[in-house]
Parts: C-alpha cells; structure tokens; sequence
C-alpha cells in the first residue's frame, strides 16, 4: 500500500517519544475499512491510519470475545451502580445538548477548553455505518455518549465522552459494557477497543475485558486472563 508517514508530534500514549503515522495514499483506500482494523488501521474522520514509529510497536489493535466475555467482580458492581440509566441506540449528532456534555467532559477530565465546535470531527464518520450509545437518568437528563462504528460481525468503539460530575457511577466502565450488550444482543462476534498500549495507564482499562484478543506481529494472540507479564 502507497502512503506517507506523518509527524503527529509527542506521543500521547507514552513519555518521551514521538508519535508517527502512516497514512495510505488515497486516503481512505479501496480496502475495505472493516478489513483495515485487522491491520493496524484506525479512523480519524474520513482519514485511516496506521501508527509506524520508529523503534517502537506499542500500539495493538485489540478485540473481545463477545459470546465468551464475563464481567469482572468490579464491572458487575458498575453496573448495579448505574441499574437506573437507560441506554438506547441513536444516530450520530452534535446538537447543544451533546456538545455541552462533550465541553465539561474535556475540561474536567482532559483540562482542555474545548471550543464550541471542538467535536464535531467525531461527527465526520468516513462512509462507516455506525451510530452512537446514550445513557440517560431517570429524569432524561444525558450523563454518557458512546460513539462506535458498526459491520456485520463486529462494533468498533470511536470515542465516550460522559458528564465529569458523576465521577461515583464509573461511566466510562458503564458505557464500554453497554457496548458489549449492544453486541450480545445483536449477535455480533467482536467488539473492537482500538489499540492496547501496555504501559500505558490511560489504556490499562483495556486489558480489563476478557477474554480478547491482541494482534502481535501481524497474528491474533488470545488472553483469557490479565496480560502484564505478556504471556498468553
């Protein structure tokens, strides 16, 4: 495949390196974008990707087991904790009551002032059918927006944001297995979390869905328990 590699900067994932990009030229490829995420491509917009670093693989695409999934001790008690929210499935948006939940998320969470049309990006969804996930209380209110792409087989998730004063209820966790019963439900095989970076804590959440998948080296390495030592 034709590209280029791209400087995208420091790396947001790991002290002290640098972040590069392969971007295929055209950008999106004829490649289907389901058969991308098995080679190391993500989504930004309209635009794939694939990180290429220089000495360092850090980034691996991982996926659930659907069908074989079982909740941790602290993700069933997640749930109880949110057993008042109600989730449905709705198309892709950005109106005022989304993009003021999307602002105090990224300034309490991030503390990034997000600007008035900051996240409408998310919107952008390259010609991939999907939607999001929201999680409303019981007086309406929107605490939780999932956004995912979804395929035949599969549920790819894009990106949560999620109202930064309900710290107690662990929505982050709520919505990733929201996710997964909107899986169960509609019987797909996989849900796709985009790259597990180990070492990482802001991705150590990732290893916490079992069991998954890892791609190493090109090949799908399944973990039916926690990773941090790396053996399967």
């Amino acid at each position: 495949m034709h590209g280029f590699l791209v400087d995208c900067g420091p790396c947001p994932y790991l002290p002290d390196r640098r972040f590069q990009a392969f971007h295929p030229d055209p950008n999106p490829p004829e490649v289907p974008y389901r058969t991308l995420m098995d080679h190391r491509f993500r989504r930004s917009g309209p635009l794939v990707y694939a990180p290429m670093c220089t000495g360092c693989q850090a980034c691996q695409p991982v996926r659930v087991d659907v069908a074989a999934f079982l909740p941790r001790r602290d993700q069933r008690r997640c749930q109880t904790r949110n057993h008042d929210l109600v989730v449905t499935w709705q198309p892709r948006g950005f109106e005022s009551e989304r993009s003021d939940l999307y602002r105090r998320y990224q300034s309490i969470i991030h503390n990034q002032i997000a600007e008035e049309n900051s996240g409408e990006h998310l919107m952008h969804d390259g010609g991939v059918a999907g939607g999001e996930l929201h999680a409303r209380d019981a007086s309406g209110r929107l605490l939780a927006v999932s956004i995912v792409d979804r395929f035949s087989d599969a549920l790819s998730s894009v990106y949560c944001y999620y109202d930064p004063g309900q710290a107690e209820r662990g929505l982050g966790t709520f919505m990733a297995l929201a996710e997964i019963t909107f899986c169960r439900q509609r019987q797909l095989r996989w849900w796709y979390l985009g790259f597990l970076v180990r070492n990482s804590p802001k991705m150590a959440y990732k290893a916490r869905f079992l069991p998954q998948e890892v791609l190493e080296d090109g090949v799908w390495v399944r973990y039916d328990r926690e990773h941090s030592d790396l053996n399967p």
